[in-house]
């Protein structure tokens, strides 16, 4: 192989590897993604078979549980991008936002 075509530091070889990681990652998380808009939609309408009362709190719940898997992948990716950046803590801190909304709402339901 020629000298500096797998070279880490190399811009271009970072660029390919985010894109495929991006890719790779929306393969991965793309269907259950799919499947929690699909029930957001369901709890924001209340209807699925039949219709009962919309429940607001569970809607924004899973509709934020698909972002944060649609935006997963581009965290990875743009830290691939650019290792030195912040972006995992901004990551991090939107899934535990995401979970502690979670736990509201499940200790909430449960009381």
């Amino acid at each position: 192989m020629p000298n500096g075509v797998l070279d880490p530091n190399k811009k271009s070889t970072r660029i390919i590897s985010a894109v495929l990681a991006v890719l790779l990652g929306w393969l991965i998380v793309g269907y259950p993604a799919a499947m929690l808009a699909l029930v957001a939609m369901f709890s924001f309408s209340g209807c699925v078979l039949e219709c009962s009362e919309p429940d607001a709190l569970a809607g924004t719940l899973f509709l934020g549980a698909a972002i944060i898997l649609v935006a997963g992948p581009v965290l990875i990716g743009w830290s691939i991008l650019r290792p030195g950046s912040s972006t995992w803590k901004i990551g991090v801190g939107g899934v535990a936002l995401l979970v502690a909304v979670g736990l509201v709402g499940v200790l909430a339901g449960a009381l």
